[in-house]
């Protein structure tokens, strides 16, 4: 994928809304993602890894005044944090909270800058696993509760929680 055909530049009348709807959104899920843990843990993690998404296409925004368009809005959201990530100031602002993270992320000082992309990767596989069929189905008959809240704790929220950071 291209990286000239992965974003567009948000242009000034569009960009503080498209900036509220990302606020919106990613909250609202991450909230959905809390509430339905226990219920309905299929949910959480879907609505957990929507949390993540939406967060990075706000930072995307605000940090750099671009936006992310489908088709593959999910793969361009990822190709286009890793490109940025890069960028000298982020970085600056991301080790600190990747070393306040270390508890939570397996060696985080040593992955840097990959951290944030590997993890939108791995949640977007792990998104996929609970909301699509797949052929182990008969196996798991469903997400467990533990495995939803394990995925809130130790992914989605400290995830936010880097983000917010460089936000």
């Amino acid at each position: 994928m291209e990286k000239n055909k992965t974003w567009e530049n948000l242009n000034d009348v569009e960009k503080q809304n498209y900036i509220e709807f990302h606020t919106a959104y990613y909250q609202d899920d991450i909230l959905h993602a809390e509430f339905v843990a226990i219920k309905h843990p299929r949910w959480s993690i879907i609505s957990g890894y929507y949390a993540m998404h939406d967060i990075t296409k706000l930072l995307l925004a605000k940090q750099f005044g671009i936006k992310i368009t489908s088709p593959q809005i999910h793969a361009k959201t990822i190709v286009a944090i890793e490109h940025f990530v890069r960028d000298i100031e982020l970085k600056s602002k991301l080790l600190p909270l990747l070393k306040e993270a270390k508890q939570t992320f397996y060696e985080a000082e040593r992955l840097k800058e990959k951290i944030i992309p590997l993890l939108l990767k791995q949640s977007k596989k792990q998104r996929e696993a609970s909301q699509y069929y797949s052929e182990d189905y008969s196996n798991k008959k469903s997400v467990n509760v533990k495995k939803s809240i394990e995925f809130l704790e130790q992914v989605v929220r400290p995830y936010i929680k880097i983000i917010k950071g460089l936000l």
